[in-house]
């Protein structure tokens, strides 16, 4: 596992456990009302993991990692 895979995984898994935690205190996974507080951040762990999925696969696929 290359260090691109493993923090991409690790902001996905914080985006994650943000998700739960909200959840879990306030019984629903987004709260419009509140976007400023857990769902900004769940929104930019989440679209910088998977952007880095992304660009390591499309590198892989040439060759360049």
């Amino acid at each position: 596992m290359d260090r691109i895979y493993a923090l991409s995984l690790f902001l996905i898994s914080l985006g994650a456990l943000l998700v739960l935690h909200h959840l879990i205190f306030w019984q629903r996974p987004f709260d419009l009302a509140d976007m400023l507080h857990h769902e900004f951040f769940e929104a930019i762990l989440f679209t910088a993991g998977v952007t880095l999925l992304v660009a390591r696969r499309s590198y892989k696929k040439r060759g360049s990692l």
